[in-house]
């Protein structure tokens, strides 16, 4: 019963397993009143100094199996728990790799107090989520999301994030705005659509003014739509594609993977578990997590692609260097080169100016630049800078090069399958050499996970 509490079968459903074994309730030795009874006491042992407590000294006691593992925590006016952010190392360095984008969001009724629990998520090589950290915030205020900020910042050996995505919280907003000032925040355009349809038909859009002009409404709820609209216009650089799009989002464009993860928190997760609980049952969701990554990176260094698109040498070292998934979209963008027409070259100094159009948009220039000497491709398509690797016009302008490897300049190292092999350590004092630390103790860790599911 210990083992398969564990791993988050509920007491109802170890009964009926094991009755199943034993042929019968009555030929397992115990009632079910005995088996919740032990279940109780159980529970009872972990938190006899206090739940809060308990599961403060079980994250700090992990620390002797895992060094890098960092949990902070402070107390409300009468001692109780305010806020609490936990990382174990493998979190820690994954975001030193993929942390240029985060989203978080938060989620109720996963613990006996209510607390909302905070998931900091991100993607990683193979576009899958990784998880970065967690918290539980004493209320939905401007102050906890500050000082969950905050802590994330320094239990990440101050790395900042160039991309934020949450929904559209206004405590949220004011957060991300005071802590990460520099960030682009990008609001969950899902959660953006879903909160202006839900104040009319799926047709607002196109009605919207027709239904202003023509429509029979009160004043006051004409006055409270207008608002709504102003205040979503106000908001535009953080969901408008216009401001966006050219913004490296690492694929993000929702919160989805935050609302994904919260489904999923169902099967460890439920509304009677102690914070004990929760934490101990959140490693079990990381755990799940981590070994679909592993299956992932197993595919992509022992998987054979197939070379499909006859400029070999490109696309051979492409499939030497990206994960799966992101091969697979680097493939479809030199299989584009087919649609691309060259419309005239022209020498500037020692770069080559491209000008080239796509098939179906005759007069539709796109501009291409390519620096021989220095080996530096730029496409003004601005596909790079959105996607993290190079566009069709830049595949064109390779072939017509002749070109057999993709320039170091456009291979953005967290979509390389060897990212998590670090080759070279900042050796500072001070911050800087916290972070090398973690990331040789990273590389390490990661080294014998993968020798051990390997083997």
């Amino acid at each position: 019963m210990n083992g398969m509490h564990t791993y988050g079968f509920p007491t109802s459903k170890i009964l009926g397993y094991m009755a199943g074994i034993a042929g019968g309730y009555s030929s397992l030795g115990f009632t079910k009143k005995d088996a919740y009874n032990y279940m109780d006491r159980s529970k009872r042992a972990k938190v006899v100094d206090g739940d809060m407590n308990a599961a403060i000294v079980y994250l700090e006691g992990k620390a002797a199996a895992d060094p890098m593992s960092m949990a902070r925590y402070n107390l409300t006016d009468e001692g109780m728990l305010g806020n609490m952010l936990w990382a174990d190392g493998p979190s820690r360095v994954d975001f030193q790799h993929f942390g240029d984008v985060v989203a978080f969001d938060s989620t109720y009724k996963k613990n006996k107090y209510n607390r909302p629990l905070v998931i900091f998520l991100g993607s990683n090589n193979h576009k899958q989520t990784t998880i970065f950290g967690f918290g539980l915030v004493l209320d939905e205020t401007i102050s906890s999301y500050k000082w969950m900020l905050e802590n994330l910042l320094e239990v990440m050996c101050g790395k900042l994030p160039s991309v934020v995505v949450t929904d559209g919280d206004e405590s949220m907003i004011a957060a991300v705005r005071e802590v990460l000032p520099r960030a682009t925040h990008r609001l969950c355009a899902w959660h953006l659509q879903k909160n202006v349809t839900s104040n009319s038909n799926e047709q607002m859009f196109r009605d919207v003014f027709a239904k202003w002009l023509y429509a029979d409404m009160e004043v006051e709820e004409f006055e409270c739509e207008w608002a709504q609209a102003l205040q979503l216009y106000e908001k535009r650089k953080m969901w408008a594609n216009a401001y966006l799009h050219r913004k490296f989002c690492a694929g993000f464009r929702t919160t989805s993977r935050c609302e994904g993860i919260n489904s999923h928190l169902k099967k460890f997760l439920s509304s009677r578990h102690t914070i004990l609980e929760l934490v101990q049952n959140l490693e079990l969701l990381v755990r799940e997590y981590r070994n679909n990554e592993l299956v992932a990176q197993f595919s992509s260094i022992y998987g054979i692609p197939v070379m499909m698109t006859r400029l070999d040498p490109i696309e051979q070292f492409a499939a030497s260097v990206y994960t799966n998934v992101i091969f697979t979209q680097v493939k479809k963008e030199i299989e584009s080169i087919s649609i691309v027409n060259f419309v005239s070259k022209r020498r500037v100094s020692t770069t080559m100016v491209y000008t080239v159009e796509e098939y179906g948009f005759p007069g539709q220039n796109v501009v291409a630049l390519y620096d021989r000497k220095r080996g530096r491709l730029v496409c003004r398509c601005g596909f790079w800078e959105k996607e993290g690797f190079p566009c069709r016009h830049m595949f064109f302008v390779m072939k017509h090069e002749h070109i057999k490897r993709i320039p170091e300049s456009l291979i953005l190292s967290r979509w390389r399958k060897d990212v998590k092999t670090v080759n070279e350590y900042i050796e500072k004092t001070g911050l800087e050499d916290e972070r090398g630390f973690l990331l040789r103790h990273g590389a390490l860790h990661a080294a014998s996970q993968w020798m051990l599911f390997v083997g």
